[in-house]
């Protein structure tokens, strides 16, 4: 395949000295290479990003028959629209950081209590020239996989998945414990002030859902509802991800949902779940672990797994995390059950916003279709088919409505209405 601006310092030399460094391998010959994008088959975790896949054939002394290897190559982008925005953002700087020091430290904080946990893919190889470069071991090769989004995931899966986040959220907040600016480059999530301009996709899908009210099957006194919530949509959410939850604090990784998540199998048996690709470091944020545990429940189990399971895979997660922060040795206060449960209640206009605008979008094959999590890598242009996907799920959106509204999850906006009126009366 033809090489790209990116990709065209990928030779044989590189390769070479990868190999070599890597496995400690001598005489290595390279005898054919390939450097390829990601496919687009729906189970290629690389797949729809900006990733390649680079495939060698060689010998070595070691391997005198030809062997094939895989990994999987990020480069910055030189040329094109992507390119300012990659600057603004530092997505490599971060993710080199998580690679290089965050996830390694993780990983031996949490391998004191006994047992050795991936977390996410090996860094084999990062640089900064001749161009911004992070390579990882292909996870495919042993197995991993991701699931098919638009089916959700398995009571199992999930299960699975919430614990490895319990790992992920009790090693940073050890880690915080120890010094609370262990994570200085990651203090701005998707929603801060600072990325309001590059957020209304949210309010605007939510004043679109209430508008469409009569066409999804929505009833009038609920729609009369949601049009008031876009107003406050974004400051709503803001606050939950500045939420103080009683001074606990972990590091989240922003876009934790079924393709950021690899499962690996035994035969039919779930054996693993590495839950970090590469290309999403960039959104990691320091904040109240209800970041992560909200988007998760809004955009990646089934429906009828979250309708009959949301509460027990609360408590699986909260039972894992307290578990392994009370081993690890953490000395500050351990939120409760209770206080997950109050402050998942207290922000639950960051549910109702999910289900809204995460939920539906985030269960569609096509990848124009998923929203602006990334603000520092926002496009004005991206061409989602809003009124297309709200029609396509709407009844599960609708039964998701219904169950918000009673427990009033609804009335934040109306509240606010409520409380301007009763200060202009007695302004006046």
């Amino acid at each position: 395949m033809p090489k790209t601006a990116e990709t065209k310092f990928v030779n044989s030399l590189f390769l070479t000295n990868l190999i070599q460094t890597q496995y400690g391998e001598t005489e290595v010959k390279i005898k054919a290479y390939d450097v390829e994008p990601a496919s687009a088959d729906i189970n290629d975790p690389y797949a729809r990003s900006s990733m390649n896949r680079i495939l060698i054939k060689y010998t070595s002394k070691e391997n005198p028959t030809e062997a094939v290897i895989t990994f999987v190559a990020k480069i910055k982008p030189t040329e094109g629209l992507l390119v300012e925005q990659f600057k603004k953002a530092d997505v490599f700087e971060k993710e080199i950081l998580m690679y290089k020091s965050v996830l390694p430290s993780m990983v031996t904080m949490i391998a004191k209590l006994g047992s050795v946990i991936e977390l996410a893919p090996q860094l084999i190889y990062s640089s900064e020239t001749p161009s911004d470069l992070v390579v990882l071991e292909d996870l495919t090769a042993r197995g991993y996989s991701v699931e098919n989004q638009t089916l959700g995931l398995s009571y199992e899966q999930s299960k699975m998945a919430v614990e490895k986040l319990a790992f992920f959220h009790a090693a940073s907040a050890m880690m915080l414990s120890e010094n609370g600016q262990a994570f200085p480059k990651f203090t701005k999530g998707t929603f801060h002030a600072e990325h309001k301009d590059k957020l209304s996709y949210f309010p605007d899908t939510i004043r679109m859902v209430g508008e469409m009210a009569a066409e999804l099957d929505i009833s009038q006194s609920m729609a009369d509802k949601l049009l008031k919530l876009p107003a406050k949509a974004l400051q709503k959410a803001i606050e939950a991800y500045e939420s103080d939850f009683k001074g606990f604090k972990v590091l989240n990784h922003g876009d934790f949902w079924t393709n950021n998540i690899l499962f690996k199998y035994q035969g039919n048996e779930l054996v693993d779940a590495i839950f970090v690709r590469v290309v999403d470091f960039q959104n990691c944020v320091v904040g109240s672990p209800i970041i992560d545990l909200v988007y998760f429940l809004a955009a990646s189990p089934a429906h009828e797994v979250l309708e009959k399971h949301r509460d027990e895979l609360v408590y699986i997660y909260h039972e894992t995390l307290v578990l392994l922060l009370q081993k690890m040795g953490y000395m500050k206060s351990i939120p409760s059950l209770l206080e997950l449960q109050v402050e998942l209640l207290k922000h639950g206009s960051l549910q109702v916003i999910y289900a809204l605008t995460v939920s539906p979008f985030m269960r569609t094959k096509d990848a124009h279709n998923t929203p602006p999590m990334q603000p520092t890598l926002h496009s004005p242009n991206q061409s989602t088919n809003v009124k297309q996907v709200l029609r396509a799920h709407a009844p599960s959106t609708v039964a998701q409505l219904k169950a918000y509204e009673m427990v009033g999850l609804l009335d934040w906006g109306a509240n606010e209405s409520k409380i301007k009126g009763l200060m202009s009366r007695f302004q006046r």
